[in-house]
Order: C-alpha cells, then structure tokens, then sequence
C-alpha cells in the first residue's frame, strides 16, 4: 500500500508540472569534498550547501593557517573577493525601490566629475551599464589602480579616464572592476553613507551577517580567519580597502548561506522585504551575453551571460545564478539554482578551480545526477595549467641576451609616469638599480639585473606574480622612458608606457 502512494504522489506531481525532488546524499558528498580537498592539495576549504529553507551540509577541511592546527568552520572568514558585487548590485536595487536611482541614470546624474575615456561614453554610460560589464574597456583593466595602491577609490575611478576602450560601447563583454567601484561612489553619493556602511545597515544587519565585514583591519585581527596561500604556502595578507563594492567584503559559510536564503527567498527577510521582486528579476536578467565554448557545449549549457552582480546561465534546463571570487590566496564560488531551492557556497584559501568544480558537482548531486566526473575533469585543467605556465616560462628565459647594449647605468635613473598609472623610480641601490612602481611601491619595488639590450629583469615583491621585464627605449643614447613585460591573468602591465619626466 505505501509504494502505491507514493506512486500515486509521483503521478499527481507529474499531472500538475511539478517534478519530484533528487535527494542530495550528503554524506556522500559530504567524502567527495574531502577527496578533492585532499587531491587538490588546498591549505583550507569550506563549504555550505542550503537546500529548501536550511542548511542541510557544511563541510570543513585542513587548517586556517601554518602556524596552528585548527580547522575552519561555519564562521571562519576568507576573502571573498569578487562576491562582493551582488552586494553591490542588490544596494543598488534597493535605491531604486526607494526612487532614488533609476537602472536608466546617467552615471554623471549623480557623480559629475566621472568621465571616461571616450566623451560620448562619459555622456551615455547608464546605472545599468555600470553592473554588466558592457563599458567598451576589456576584462581587468585598469586593476593595477586600486591593487595594492596607495589611491582612494574615488581617485581610482577619477583615473580610468586615461585608460582608451578596446571595444565599442555596449557591443562586448568587459569585466571591470572600476565600473563597479564607480556604482560604489554613486551608492556614496545618493545615500549619503559610504558603500561599506551602506551595505552593513541595509545587508549584512537586518541578514545578522555578523561575521562579515569590509574592513582589512577586523579580517586581518580576528581570531577565525583563513590565512592567504599560494600553492600551499602561507604569504602576507594583503589589505583590499580600496577595491570597496567590487571586491573588498570579507565572509564565511555560514553568512553566506545566509546570503544564499536571501536570494532564494526573492529579497525577503522574516516579514521584511529588503529588496524588491522587481529588482531582483532585473539584476537576475541577462544584460550582456557570452559566447558559448567547447566546454559549454560538452557539459549541458545552452546559453550564458552576465546580469547585474551575477553570471547567469542555463544549465541541464536549469537557470543558474553564479559568481566566483578571486584574489591573491583566495578563491571562492557560490551558485543559486531558484528551481530546486538550491544554493552553494566555496569558500577556499589558495588559487584552485575546486570552487567551480564543487559547483557543478553539487548541482549534478541534488538533481540525480552523476557526479564524479568533475574531479579528473578540473585535475586535467590543473595539470594543463602547470605544463602551460612552465612552456611560458622556458620561453621567457629564451630571450635573455648574454652580451646586450646597455648605457651606463646613472643614464636609466630618474622618475618616469604612466599617465593613468602614475609615477616610477628607477634609483641606484648598493647593489645596482632598484625600480619602484610609487603608487604600490610596497608591492612593486625591486632589484634590476641585466636582461636584454636597454631592458632588465625585476623582481616584485608580490608573491603573486612572476618577474617583470623593463624595456627602455633609447633615442640617440638618451632614455626617454620604458614599458614593462610582466605575464600574468590579472593585470595588464603591458597597457603601461612610462614617460621620462
């Protein structure tokens, strides 16, 4: 009689659209997060799945730091990087609700000193444009202005006017990051409280987000945080203040679940409702798409793009809601999948592609579906990564010269600037030539040894980075200034020319 019933429930789900839900196995998944912990070699990984109104798993492995030996848990805070910008697009949102932005403002309705590189630009760019990477300047530019930089984020954004778009206005993908930096200004701006203060009042509050903060100074101090890794190692944590509504939030798994609900729940809060439907369709719509690859096409995805705050795509007939962040010693990923009631969070301490993999994983886990395969598939990116970088860096050393051109050392000294960038040294040191890049000299200041004609190697200080390559160029024995070889994901070294002053 019961299998009847529950084959008579099935039938009536079936006769009415609704479909019985795959139960996720969590303590099978819960050995999977451990093997790929284990496989991948992470210092430190922690994970929440929310499923239907709970949490319903949380999985912790490995240790905060080199130093002790306690494991992460619910509320140990990592750098979560670019996870900041739903928080960004959501305040957004909620000025809207209240009729003080519109989605269709000009971004200089409101802060007139912006402008971009392109006038015509400057007089169009929307509120809207701001959160969907359609700005006409390629992924990444521009990071070197707040990375490590001494610069404010409003003289950050000021800045970006130098820099000259590489595509046409709202015509490609461009992930910026001073884009959202500049929606940070304009929350400043209409609300009268800084991004930060902003999103504790009216996010991280009434969410009891406790855990969660923006400020370097209470993640750098506090007694549960995950230290920054890279390839297993422990290195300097490094403050992000300035990156503000792009990337400067720092958080757990447990207050991201809560994050998670908030979304699940459509900006409903208890009885409150933070945020409105109508805003949260608007940042879940896709505004900017992206081209499908060969990935996509092997894996069940039928289209993507961007929203507002968030990458969005179709999955094996499901609409994922998705975004990854990404720092020195920091990975994260968290998804929402609105038809299961499904939300997952990754938090990690060291630069790995287990945030994405886990991502699909438990995807795959609550909709019945098999999901193992994610393992080899991401180790084989792993493994192809590292082949990759080791070619580019045998190739590097190919073009050392051992007998270049050179004048005498005193003829490179000086100051020289980039004029988005800003200013650079070249001193003389008791052990030749030092350069230091001023706006992050603390990141970006170091030895020079002889590489090639009129060019030197350099080292940095960031463990980040690989060395960099000076190149000088000389007219007539005078040095009019350099630019600089520096291969690398995330910051474009090779867009600055600096000028001899």
């Amino acid at each position: 009689m019961k299998s009847k019933r529950i084959l008579f429930a099935a039938v009536l789900l079936s006769l009415y659209g609704l479909s019985v839900q795959a139960q996720l196995n969590t303590e099978a998944f819960d050995a999977y997060i451990k093997a790929q912990y284990e496989r991948f070699e992470l210092p430190a990984i922690s994970v929440a799945i929310v499923k239907d109104g709970g949490v319903i798993l949380t999985s912790n492995y490995g240790k905060r730091s080199e130093k002790g030996d306690k494991a992460p848990d619910q509320n140990t805070l990592f750098g979560i990087a670019s996870l900041s910008k739903a928080f960004t697009a959501a305040s957004i949102g909620m000025l809207v609700d209240e009729g003080k932005l519109s989605w269709d403002d000009k971004v200089i309705d409101h802060l007139p000193w912006f402008e971009m590189y392109d006038s015509n630009v400057t007089q169009q760019i929307t509120i809207e444009d701001l959160l969907c990477h359609r700005s006409g300047l390629i992924t990444f530019d521009g990071d070197l202005l707040w990375y490590g930089s001494t610069y404010t984020r409003e003289e950050a954004v000021r800045r970006i006017r130098y820099r000259a778009p590489t595509y046409a206005f709202r015509e490609e993908f461009g992930y910026q990051n001073l884009m959202f930096m500049t929606a940070g200004e304009v929350i400043e701006e209409v609300s009268g409280k800084t991004w930060d203060a902003f999103v504790k009042e009216r996010i991280l509050d009434p969410l009891r987000m406790n855990r969660t903060t923006s400020s370097f100074e209470t993640f750098s101090t506090d007694f549960n945080v995950a230290k920054p890794h890279l390839q297993g190692k422990e290195i300097f944590m490094l403050s992000y203040d300035n990156s503000g509504a792009t990337a400067a939030l720092n958080s757990s798994t447990g207050d991201m679940s809560k994050w998670i609900q908030f979304w699940l729940n459509r900006g409903i809060v208890g009885e409150d409702t933070l945020l409105s439907e109508a805003a949260v369709k608007k940042i879940w719509t896709l505004h900017t798409p992206l081209g499908l690859g060969d990935f996509d096409a092997e894996n069940g995805i039928d289209n993507k793009g961007y929203g507002q705050g968030w990458f969005l795509m179709d999955y094996n007939g499901k609409k994922v809601m998705h975004h990854g962040g990404g720092l020195p010693g920091y990975i994260s990923k968290l998804a929402i999948v609105p038809e299961e009631n499904l939300g997952i969070i990754v938090l990690t301490n060291d630069m790995t592609s287990v945030p994405t993999l886990l991502m699909y994983a438990a995807i795959d886990a609550a909709t019945g579906k098999e999901y193992s395969k994610w393992s080899d598939r991401f180790y084989a990116f792993k493994t192809a990564a590292a082949q990759s970088e080791a070619e580019r860096d045998a190739k590097r050393l190919e073009g050392r010269k051992e007998d270049p051109l050179l004048l005498p050392l005193e003829d490179y000294l000086g100051t020289y600037a980039d004029e988005m960038y800003g200013e650079a040294r070249v001193s003389l040191g008791e052990e030749g030539l030092i350069l230091s890049l001023l706006p992050a000299k603390e990141l970006f200041t170091g030895k020079m040894s002889v590489w090639n004609d009129h060019a030197f190697r350099f080292e940095v200080n960031d463990p980040f980075l690989p060395y960099g390559i000076a190149t000088f160029k000389v007219e007539r024995d005078v040095v009019q200034g350099f630019t600089i070889e520096l291969p690398n994901y995330d910051f474009h070294f090779d867009k600055l020319n600096f000028v001899r002053k």
